[in-house]
C-alpha cells in the first residue's frame, strides 16, 4: 500500500541540508593541497666586458685610431675589430683595401689582463675626403693558446664618449665629437 498521510523523509529540508553540508566538506577534504612556491631562479649575473674600448675616431680622410683595455684574464695575441665607416652625412664608406663595407682592424699583442693599448693607429683603411666617423661592430679577439672569440658590442664596454660616438655613427646628418 502507500504511504498516505506519512512525511517522506527521504526529501526533508533537513535531511537534504545535511547531506549538502557533508558533500562540502568532503569536496574541500578532496582538493589537493596547495603546491609549494616555485623557487625564482637568480637572474644570470651580468658577463664582464672583454674589452674596454677608452676612445675610437677617424683620423683625417682615412686613418683609424683605438685606444682599448683588455679586459679578459688572459693573454690576447691580436684583437680584430669589426669596423664600419660613414661620411658626416651618414653614408657608408667602404674599405680601401678591401671594397667591402667593413674593415677589420687588426693589432698584434700580447696584451696581458687589465694592460691598455693607446691611441693604436690603422692608416689608409677608407678612403673618403668626408670621412666622419666609425662604428665598431665587434671584436675577434685571439689568445695567447690560440684560442679565439667573437663578441659584438654587448660584450665591449664603451666608455668615456665611445658609446655616443658608436650609437650616432652612421647616422643621417649626425654630427659625433670625432668630427
Amino acid at each position: 500500500m502507500l504511504n498516505q498521510g506519512k512525511s517522506n523523509r527521504r526529501f526533508s529540508p533537513l535531511r537534504l541540508g545535511g547531506l549538502l553540508g557533508i558533500s562540502i566538506l568532503l569536496a574541500a577534504c578532496a582538493q589537493k593541497p596547495a603546491a609549494p612556491p616555485v623557487a625564482q631562479k637568480a637572474p644570470k649575473p651580468a658577463l664582464k666586458p672583454v674589452l674596454l674600448i677608452n676612445d675610437h675616431h677617424t683620423r683625417g680622410s682615412s686613418d683609424a685610431s683605438i685606444s682599448f683595455t683588455n679586459g679578459t684574464d688572459q693573454t690576447l695575441q691580436y684583437v680584430m675589430f669589426k669596423t664600419t665607416a660613414f661620411t658626416r652625412e651618414g653614408k657608408p664608406v667602404h674599405s680601401k683595401k678591401s671594397g667591402r663595407r667593413d674593415a677589420w682592424l687588426r693589432v698584434a699583442g700580447p696584451f696581458a689582463p687589465g694592460e691598455r693599448i693607446g691611441d693604436k693607429v690603422w692608416q689608409k683603411v677608407w678612403q673618403h675626403p668626408n670621412l666622419g666617423c666609425f662604428r665598431i661592430e665587434g671584436a675577434e679577439l685571439i689568445f695567447a693558446d690560440q684560442s679565439v672569440e667573437y663578441h659584438s658590442t654587448d660584450r665591449l664596454a664603451m666608455l668615456n664618449q665611445s658609446a655616443m660616438q658608436n650609437a650616432a655613427c652612421g647616422g643621417k646628418g649626425v654630427r659625433t665629437a670625432a668630427q
